[in-house]
């Protein structure tokens, strides 16, 4: 299934699903940073009224650290694949070891296995094409382990991006 990105943002944006309607919402309060020094964005579903049906995770930034990632209450621990590599493992609810591999500016998230059965993939926006969120049925069956990964491991990769520019 595939969900469009309102923003091509990963801190703060809505998923649309094929039939246009917004299924889940991504979204980064800035008005506590000043405060705790942190950042958190949250995940939510979002019922068909549009109104927040509940909280599927979230992450939380510190400055010079990883993002914390807190899926259906539980706390996913996301490593570094290698030293010197890019990609991230991490282990799902479902007890499960997938990775988020990136390739120009695109993202496959798979099982960490000799499978490396795919469960979702990321497409950034272009100018004639909005980003793009793909689950495959296996990825559907973890939408919440792949949502709130997603947000840490592409906002973590845009961060470092920026980094490398200034």
């Amino acid at each position: 299934m595939n969900f469009t990105l309102a923003t091509d943002n990963p801190f703060n944006t809505n998923l649309i699903s094929p039939e246009g309607r917004v299924v889940y919402r991504i979204e980064t309060l800035t008005t506590s940073y000043a405060l705790t020094g942190t950042l958190t964005t949250t995940i939510s579903k979002v019922a068909p009224n549009g109104q927040n049906e509940g909280e599927l995770g979230r992450v939380v930034w510190q400055s010079g650290k990883p993002g914390t990632v807190i899926a259906h209450g539980h706390e996913l621990h996301i490593a570094k694949s290698k030293l010197w590599g890019s990609s991230r493992t991490f282990t799902a609810l479902n007890g499960q070891s997938y990775k988020w591999s990136f390739d120009n500016g695109s993202s496959l998230m798979a099982s960490n296995d000799s499978r490396q059965a795919p469960a979702a993939t990321y497409t950034p926006s272009t100018r004639a094409n909005p980003g793009l969120l793909h689950f495959t049925p296996h990825g559907l069956t973890i939408t919440g382990d792949v949502l709130v990964t997603f947000v840490c491991v592409e906002g973590e990769r845009r961060n470092s991006q920026r980094k490398k520019t200034l």
